[in-house]
């Protein structure tokens, strides 16, 4: 079986490279982007299985990445369907009502809030194909 390809997107070079070095040694494969402009013409051309996508970005914030990401699913551009994890350092998770508002809005499949334990984030990746 091949690995699995994960994007991971965000404008904070150390964190890139943290996440990357991370989920290598965890057996995936990584891309890596840097705005939301790079990010979605990396899941056009190379497809991943997961995208670690940050809110906050240049040129396109991750809201609307991952809701043209959604659209392309629904459209058939894309021909798989790719789960989208959102990373936000603004915290939602104490009002329900607002967070449910930030995934219908981005049609992410799950949020992560910064800052994250690295091994919290890894089992909530292997629990995608578990």
């Amino acid at each position: 079986m091949s690995k699995r390809k994960i994007l991971i997107v965000d404008d904070e070079p150390d964190l890139v490279e943290t996440l990357k070095f991370r989920l290598e040694h965890e057996g995936y494969e990584t891309i890596t982007a840097i705005n939301g402009w790079e990010a979605l013409g990396a899941v056009r051309a190379q497809e991943p299985d997961l995208v670690l996508l940050d809110v906050m970005l240049p040129k396109e914030n991750g809201y609307r990445v991952s809701k043209m990401i959604k659209e392309d699913i629904a459209t058939g551009r894309l021909p798989k369907a790719i789960p989208v994890f959102l990373l936000t350092a603004r915290n939602l998770s104490s009002d329900p009502g607002r967070e449910s508002e930030f995934r219908n809005f981005s049609q992410a499949d799950d949020v992560i809030y910064k800052p994250f334990e690295m091994e919290e984030l890894i089992a909530q990746i292997a629990a995608l194909w578990a």
